[in-house]
């Protein structure tokens, strides 16, 4: 296959997953690798973006096959599975599917890992194994399908909020037991979180994404309804993309009444009847 590879780990500890990272580079195809530390972004990341190559190496990966099993339909993604001694013993997969399992004994051998990796990728690559791509990032950027490059940097965005959300809900539980020199630095990095949350690059860096996959969308939108503000529209970008109410929630770091209460502006700025869906009719912008 002349496109590029995309290898999706899945991995719950922290060092396990910089072992099978590392074991990636020895691959002799043109590759971009995802991750996720969460069975539930692993599925939804499958799902979003037609992985070549699914690697687990999660402390119990039975549970995290028969999600794969269940939510990916149809499952054809092959799957290498790094597994203990003793789930050597138990491990079990549907037979229709390509599972390789090996020991995770090997996991800090580089060249243990990726000759595995390239033999995967081998058994669809019949002729001459193509070299590695040497593109600049904005070649790689082009050769994905928009979808597929939107998909991976909202959910990349996601987890970032997310992980900063955790440090600040830690700083509010360590604010009161410090003094006030401490509390003064514990609210400048508050302060630091918030801006990188509403950093203006991430809104741009999503534009370039999005608007690849539809270009005309902002503009239309900014053209008919010019009183949109930056956060409508991004609020109508997520609902085009059919983001649930909770993505939105977080992406936005605002509340769930938030959520309704934007929506329902919106609704009012572009003069649309109470019964009328505004996730539909986004939908119909540019279509």
């Amino acid at each position: 296959m002349d496109s590029e590879k995309l290898i999706l780990i899945g991995c719950d500890d922290t060092a396990n997953l910089s072992f099978v990272l590392n074991g990636t580079k020895g691959c002799s195809f043109a590759y971009s690798v995802v991750s996720a530390t969460r069975t539930s972004d692993l599925l939804r990341v499958a799902n979003a973006m037609d992985p070549s190559l699914i690697i687990l190496c999660f402390r119990d990966n039975q549970p995290v096959l028969d999600d794969l099993e269940v939510f990916l339909r149809p499952f054809t993604v092959p799957v290498i599975c790094l597994i203990s001694p003793a789930e050597a013993q138990t491990l079990t997969w549907n037979e229709n599917r390509i599972v390789f399992a090996f020991g995770k004994e090997h996991i800090a051998n580089q060249a243990y890992l990726s000759s595995r990796i390239n033999s995967v990728f081998l058994l669809n690559q019949p002729h001459t194994l193509p070299a590695k791509s040497a593109d600049t990032p904005e070649q790689a950027v082009a050769r994905h399908e928009p979808d597929h490059n939107l998909s991976r940097y909202v959910l990349e965005l996601d987890q970032k909020i997310e992980v900063l959300a955790k440090v600040k809900e830690r700083i509010a539980e360590l604010y009161p037991q410090v003094n006030d020199t401490t509390r003064a630095e514990l609210t400048a990095i508050v302060n630091t979180i918030k801006q990188s949350a509403g950093n203006k690059k991430l809104w741009d860096d999503f534009k370039l994404y999005f608007e690849q996959t539809d270009p005309s969308f902002l503009l239309t939108l900014a053209q008919q309804y010019p009183s949109l503000t930056t956060i409508d529209l991004k609020y109508c970008c997520y609902l085009k993309m059919n983001m649930t109410n909770d993505d939105i929630r977080n992406l936005l770091g605002i509340n769930q009444e938030s959520v309704r209460t934007h929506k329902y502006r919106l609704k009012k700025k572009m003069a649309l009847a109470k019964n009328q869906d505004l996730r539909s009719y986004l939908r119909t912008v540019n279509s």
